[in-house]
């Protein structure tokens, strides 16, 4: 259940100077990278552009053998072969043909799931990015990187069921249109992911890899078919449980009336007297969830809102490399 307390100068800049033409020149690293920046940039667009940025963008390969640059191993030639495959220095040494065998960079389907339903509208000061914000970044930046990779990328919008849906595609216009449906996600009724999770199951493509930005205000028990079943049919998951720093540390202070944002239903509360039995309880679930996800070989992140997920674009990638 999500709780909420109700209580220029017109000089232009000057220009940078030139930058050096010297052999081995790198541009000096970004800066660390600040919430409160983020939050402000206010464009999807540009928020995953700075979250790739700080990341830094890599790659992957495959253990299939092809014809890429990264050398894998030799093979005797035989009739037919591509000449220009022929290593010619190594002919010139032994006066036997041998070609080169390089690692093939195989595309992953990657499929982004944005949870939208009403508790993750939550953000509990200015200056904060909401639940929903700070997923749509995160997924934006990751819409960044599996392009960059060459992978095909879809994406969902769920809340009670499935309510958008992009299939996996590695065309040059997937970013935009990831991007387009991130930007304006509308907010969905109430949270029911078991459900939601199933309906993506029956349109999604073999051999995928799900990752799910929610709050994950769900029963984990409930999680725990879908999970089962997402992992028999061959795709991996990686969830990414998001939280306001509120909603973690409940260091409210006054009584006040507390609401329900999914069912609207009114809670009066002494939040000094309540924080231990909460914070307790919101810890088990948020470990239920984890253990839900780890039973099946499936990794789950605690993430917060006033913390840069790196570490979650990091554990996406480190997905993808396991599945070569």
């Amino acid at each position: 259940m999500a709780l909420i307390n109700r209580a220029a100068s017109g000089v232009p800049p000057s220009l940078p100077p030139p930058l050096p033409r010297r052999l081995g020149y790198a541009p000096p690293p970004l800066r660390p990278l600040d919430m409160a920046e983020l939050a402000a940039l206010g464009s999807l667009p540009l928020r995953a552009r700075r979250l790739a940025d700080a990341l830094g963008i890599g790659g992957h390969a495959s253990r299939r053998k092809g014809a890429s640059i990264e050398f894998a191993d030799y093979r005797d030639y035989q009739m037919g072969d591509d000449l220009r495959r022929v290593d010619w220095r190594l002919y010139a040494r032994t006066d036997r043909l041998h070609l080169r065998e390089a690692h093939e960079e195989t595309p992953l389907r990657v499929v982004l799931l944005l949870d939208v339903s009403p508790s993750m509208a939550y953000a509990s000061r200015k200056g904060l990015l909401s639940k929903l914000d700070y997923a749509r970044a995160l997924l934006g930046a990751l819409v960044l990187l599996v392009r960059h990779q060459r992978d095909a990328c879809g994406a969902g919008l769920i809340s009670d069921d499935l309510a958008q849906w992009l299939p996996p595609s590695r065309s040059p216009v997937r970013l935009q249109a990831v991007w387009g449906l991130l930007d304006a996600p509308g907010t969905g009724k109430t949270t029911a992911l078991a459900r939601a999770l199933h309906t993506v199951l029956e349109v999604a493509p073999n051999r995928c890899l799900f990752v799910i930005a929610s709050d994950f205000y769900e029963d984990p028990s409930a999680l725990s078919p879908v999970i089962q079943r997402l992992r028999h049919e061959r795709h991996d998951l990686l969830a990414l449980q998001i939280a306001d720093p509120a909603e973690v540390d409940f260091s409210f202070q006054d009584p006040a009336v507390f609401f329900d944002i999914e069912t609207g239903a009114d809670l009066l509360l002494d939040p000094a007297a309540q924080a231990r039995v909460y914070r307790e309880q919101f810890s088990a679930h948020r470990a239920a969830v984890t253990a839900a996800c780890r039973d099946y070989g499936c990794d789950a992140l605690e993430l917060r809102t006033d913390e840069p997920p790196l570490d979650a674009l990091r554990a996406c990638l480190a997905r993808r490399a396991g599945q070569r």
